[in-house]
C-alpha cells in the first residue's frame, strides 16, 4: 500500500507549512484505514459529540439565567476533546484533513470523499443511537424541559436554506480551526485548551453542525417536534455549508497560503517515522 509520513511532534509545536504537511499526512492516513476502523471510530465521534451535545441542552434546561447559552456553550466541546484526544472519526474534522490531502496530492478525489461518506454515515448512527437511548430510554426530556428542546429544534428547521449553508460555513470555520490547532500541538492539555474557545464560540452563537443537528433532530422526533424529512432537509444544506467552510474557506485558503513554502518537517532531530502500511 506504500508509505505514509507520520509525523512525531517531541518539543516544538507546528505553525505554517510544517503544520500543513502534518495535517494533510493525518488526511492520507484516514483516507487508506481499513473500513471497519473508520466505522468504529466514526460511530464513536457521533456518540461523543451527542453526549456533548446532550450536557448542553441539560445545562440550558436546569439553569435560569440569562448566561445559560454561554455556560451550555462551554460544556459542548468535550464533545470534540474526546474525539480528538481519544480517538475518532468526525465527518466536519475529516473534511479539513482530507481536503488538505488532496490539496497536496497524496489522496485522490475518490479516497477523499468515501472516507467523508463513510465517517459521516457513521457520525449519523452513532448520533441517532444517543438520541434514541437519552430521549425514549433515559427520559432527558421532560414535560418541564420540552420546551427548551422545542427552541432548540426550531431553531435549526426554521432557518432558511441560505441560512442554513452560512450558519453551516461559519460552524465549520470554527470547528476545523479547533482541529487545525490541536494538530500544531502535541500536548493534550495543550489540545484541550486550544479546541475550547472556537468550539465552544460556535454553540453560543448557533451554528449549525451536521453531526449535531442529527442528534438534536433525532430527539426532537422522538418528542414529535420535527419530521424525518425536515431533518433531512435540514442536513442537506448545513453538510454543504459544512464542506465549504471547512474544505474551501479553513483548507483551501491555508493550502494556498503555505503549500509553496518548503516541503521539509522540522520539528526535532527525530522529525517522523515510516509506517508501512
Amino acid at each position: 500500500m506504500g508509505q505514509i509520513l507520520v509525523v512525531r511532534m517531541e518539543k516544538m509545536d507546528l505553525l505554517g507549512n510544517d503544520l500543513l504537511q502534518y495535517a494533510s499526512h493525518k488526511g492520507e492516513a484516514k483516507a487508506v484505514e481499513p473500513l471497519y476502523k473508520t466505522a468504529i471510530l466514526g460511530f464513536l465521534a457521533g456518540v461523543y459529540i451527542s453526549l456533548g451535545y446532550l450536557l448542553y441542552f441539560k445545562v440550558m434546561s436546569s439553569i435560569t439565567t440569562d448566561l445559560n447559552a454561554l455556560i451550555g456553550a462551554l460544556f459542548f466541546p468535550i464533545g470534540l476533546l474526546l474525539i480528538v484526544v481519544a480517538g475518532g472519526e468526525l465527518f466536519t474534522g475529516n473534511i479539513l484533513e482530507l481536503s488538505l490531502g488532496f490539496y497536496l496530492k497524496v489522496i485522490s478525489f475518490k479516497d477523499m470523499v468515501k472516507n467523508w461518506l463513510v465517517v459521516l454515515i457513521f457520525n449519523a448512527i452513532g448520533a441517532m443511537l444517543t438520541a434514541f437511548c437519552a430521549g425514549s430510554v433515559m427520559h432527558f426530556v421532560t414535560n418541564q424541559n420540552r420546551d427548551v428542546l422545542e427552541h432548540m429544534v426550531l431553531s435549526k428547521i426554521d432557518a432558511s436554506p441560505l441560512e442554513m449553508i452560512v450558519s453551516g460555513i461559519f460552524c465549520n470555520v470554527l470547528v476545523t480551526l479547533a482541529i487545525w490547532l490541536a494538530d500544531s500541538s502535541q500536548s493534550h492539555i495543550s489540545k484541550m485548551v486550544l479546541i475550547w474557545p472556537p468550539v465552544a464560540a460556535f454553540v453560543f452563537l448557533g451554528f449549525q453542525h451536521s453531526v449535531a443537528n442529527v442528534f438534536l433532530l433525532t430527539m426532537g422526533m422522538n418528542s414529535g417536534l420535527n419530521s424525518l424529512w425536515e431533518m433531512l432537509f435540514n442536513l442537506f444544506f448545513v453538510v454543504v455549508g459544512n464542506l465549504v467552510g471547512g474544505a474551501l474557506v479553513v483548507g483551501g485558503m491555508y493550502a494556498m497560503a503555505y503549500k509553496a513554502d518548503s516541503v521539509h518537517v522540522t520539528t526535532t532531530d527525530d522529525v517522523a517515522e515510516v509506517i508501512n502500511q
